[in-house]
């Protein structure tokens, strides 16, 4: 086995083409997730690797790619890794982590958590459970790539949990019980706004300070910065339809912000695959749409000062009533919910409420960087 370091073009190439190593036939990845890979893969789209010191390995046995790795080191929290795929072949896997723990460690850091794909604002973890596989965003990894980063001497650090929206009586039924705070919310000033073009600028700042803030105390966080957020609100505005961005605001100040996104996934698989990249305008076409079953609500989060108060429980109650009435509108007839941290025991409890039961289940794994000395 031979380790490469990823400079060239061609081991580019190699290290993209090497998504999915490991997984059965049935589950190798289509046209769209390699087109997926790309857009998550590259500095070009991806401004969090643009500001992220990194480096990437390729795993190669004679003539064939095994395994792949990249390494992070974010400005704030513990290096991390992620694009990981390799063979059901815990010494393969050995090579892989250990480049990238070496890696880590020479710019400072004890510990090194993952996998991020390539952030912790992307997919990320592995796929411990699921009985609900054709979703997007949610990484669907085979059992062996636990096993060998536990050989590894990775530990299991965190349990990401993603819902499904499987009783809409339910949630139509809080709804309704909820109109009476709804329809006071002009009165406690809170004002449910939508992103569009006119306000493109106050968008990305919103989204910006929103996510950096609703999220910023828990595990694993990253903070985005203003190019990201312009990525993303751009994403929105060009291909999802009107509306699935929204925003709450108190006295004119954004305080909770929330995203449903369309099952590209879904959308994908009912095109030509023998045409790949060909379907783009297609799947453009049907996104902005939301020609599929199932979205996502890949965003719902209230600001610290608010939460657990009354006018964070008329905030989430407005932007996800707004969610699924719009995805109900252009024919979808459930969502996901993810991911969620297994010890966010409100936002569980929301979701529960809105008649949310779990399908999927991801882990994050970690590993002491201060074990290396030991294990050379």
């Amino acid at each position: 086995m031979q380790l490469v370091e990823v400079h060239s073009a061609l081991d580019h190439h190699r290290f993209r083409a090497a998504l999915g190593i490991g997984l059965e036939p049935a589950q190798r990845p289509d046209w769209f997730a390699h087109f997926d890979e790309v857009l998550r893969s590259s500095s070009w789209f991806q401004p969090y690797l643009r500001r992220t010191p990194h480096q990437r390995w390729i795993l190669r046995d004679q003539r064939a790619t095994i395994g792949r790795i990249m390494a992070m080191h974010p400005a704030e929290g513990p290096s991390r890794f992620g694009l990981y795929s390799c063979i059901d072949n815990p010494e393969a896997s050995l090579a892989l982590t250990r480049a990238a723990e070496a890696w880590a460690r020479d710019r400072g850091s004890r510990i090194i958590i993952g996998p991020f794909n390539p952030s912790i604002h992307d997919e990320c973890g592995l796929l411990e459970h699921s009985t609900c596989p054709s979703l997007y965003g949610y990484p669907q990894t085979p059992e062996h790539y636990i096993d060998n980063l536990e050989f590894c001497g990775y530990q299991r650090a965190k349990r990401l949990l993603t819902f499904l929206q499987t009783d809409e009586r339910n949630a139509t039924r809080i709804a309704a019980r909820m109109q009476p705070l709804l329809e006071v919310m002009p009165e406690h000033g809170l004002r449910l706004e939508v992103a569009k073009w006119s306000t493109l600028g106050r968008d990305v700042q919103w989204v910006e300070h929103l996510i950096n803030n609703c999220w910023g105390s828990n595990w694993g966080f990253e903070p985005i910065g203003k190019a990201e957020a312009r990525n993303l609100v751009l994403k929105v505005l060009m291909f999802l339809p009107r509306g699935v961005l929204s925003f709450v605001s108190l006295h004119g100040k954004p305080v909770a912000v929330s995203l449903g996104i369309p099952n590209a996934k879904e959308i994908a698989s009912e095109l030509n695959p023998s045409l790949g990249i060909l379907n783009l305008p297609q799947l453009f076409l049907r996104l902005r749409r939301c020609q599929c079953k199932r979205g996502r609500i890949a965003l719902l989060g209230v600001i610290p000062e608010l939460q657990g108060s009354q006018l964070s429980l008329m905030a989430c109650t407005a932007m996800l009533r707004h969610l699924i009435n719009t995805g109900q509108a252009l024919g979808s007839c459930s969502a996901s919910m993810g991911w969620i941290l297994e010890d966010n025991h409100s936002m569980l409890r929301f979701l529960k409420l809105y008649g949310g039961e779990q399908v999927m289940s991801h882990l994050i794994m970690a590993k002491s960087l201060d074990t290396l000395d030991q294990e050379q």
